[in-house]
């Protein structure tokens, strides 16, 4: 989930069955006003909802690593995708904050 559709590729109004709406923390619903796909490196970000309201990107880590054949391993220092066959690292994200960026 993304507030900005700006780097996402193949952008469409969502379709069934695409989620209308977001439910986050406090109750409330966020407006999903389009799907689309995207890439880190050589893996796929499909199915993206974008949400002008959303502070903050959010990653389905379970969709991702089955879309993508991988294995995401987190540890104190950041967290690495790694492919799930070769375990051979994909992509390596440092974290210094109170979240996993990627």
């Amino acid at each position: 989930m993304t507030s900005h559709d700006g780097s996402l590729s193949h952008s469409s109004i969502p379709r069934y069955p695409s989620p209308t709406s977001i439910v986050v923390g406090n109750g409330s619903l966020l407006p999903v006003t389009a799907t689309s796909t995207t890439h880190l490196g050589s893996l796929a970000l499909n199915n993206v909802l974008v949400s002008p309201q959303l502070i903050k990107n959010l990653i389905s880590f379970r969709q991702f690593t089955i879309d993508n054949n991988c294995f995401v391993e987190f540890d104190p220092y950041g967290c690495s995708v790694k492919d799930l066959l070769t375990g051979t690292v994909t992509i390596r994200c440092n974290s210094s904050g109170p979240l996993y960026p990627l």
